[in-house]
């Protein structure tokens, strides 16, 4: 293998997949007009930043986080 070549893989690097960008929010609200996709339960998880929507989840508390005690909207 001649080195013009590899000098050309060097350059074309493969991209970094190791990133995995994160949903910012101020607050969890929750959304009392859907029900949870997995299991029919209200409300819907959303993260609000800077008074707008950023998160529309389609699960309740407790399928969102796996806790039961997250059924109650003040322990999001």
């Amino acid at each position: 293998m001649s080195s013009r070549n590899a000098k050309r893989r060097a350059k074309i690097a493969a991209p970094d997949t190791s990133y995995q960008p994160a949903i910012i929010v101020d607050a969890w609200v929750p959304d009392y007009g859907r029900e949870c996709e997995n299991c029919g339960q209200t409300p819907c998880v959303n993260g609000v930043r800077d008074g707008k929507v950023v998160y529309a989840g389609s699960m309740c508390g407790v399928c969102t986080w796996g806790e039961a005690a997250c059924i109650d909207p003040v322990n999001w």
